[in-house]
């Protein structure tokens, strides 16, 4: 099938929208040399022996054209429950300290701790509350993002003109639009 830009009507250099993304993101991975110095001349350091090192890159393209990613992240969830975890510990360590010094008051003993993990406390929760927002909204989110997905796959992209489009709609948009075209134009203007 022959795909026609909606703006030039030429097909040489109409490619897909997923065809795109995949074209202007890079993935690296291995080793990179750290800046590092040697005391010993005989004995490398271990920057200078190299790192393992994940790198996505992606072209400002792939960037707007890129199928936008889900909110909820399990990592920000188990990273709030460390934190939590290390505040726990810390402040029960902290109580039995004071709770063993001479003449201990309760409130003392069970409070001051807070003075030293409250900011533990109070970014565990932050992540682990906002870890189940963010997939509450995913969950009502999930038949518009399987809806936007079915437009995203059907979108092409024409280099020449800079407009995506989807065939047979016949509404050509810049790259930086696309967003706005799956969950917005294609759903019939509705509000999330």
């Amino acid at each position: 099938m022959e795909v026609r830009c909606p703006v030039c009507s030429e097909t040489g250099q109409v490619v897909a929208v997923p065809g795109a993304v995949a074209a202007g993101t890079t993935y690296r991975i291995g080793r990179v040399r750290l800046p590092g110095t040697r005391e010993i001349a005989d004995l490398p350091t271990a920057a200078s022996l190299g790192a393992s090192k994940h790198v996505m890159s992606r072209t400002q393209l792939a960037v707007w054209l890129s199928f936008p990613a889900r909110h909820y992240t399990p990592w920000a969830r188990n990273q709030g429950y460390v934190l939590l975890l290390v505040a726990a510990l810390v402040h029960l360590v902290v109580s039995l300290v004071i709770a063993m010094g001479q003449d201990p008051r309760w409130g003392e003993v069970l409070l001051a701790p807070f003075c030293l993990t409250g900011l533990f406390w109070g970014l565990g929760l932050l992540n682990v509350l906002g870890s189940y927002g963010a997939r509450k909204r995913d969950t009502q989110e999930a038949p518009a993002r399987e809806k936007a997905l079915a437009v995203w796959e059907r979108l092409y992209y024409c280099p020449r003109d800079n407009v995506a489009f989807e065939p047979g709609v016949g509404v050509p948009f810049h790259p930086s639009e696309t967003r706005e075209y799956i969950f917005g134009f294609r759903n019939g203007g509705a509000s999330r």
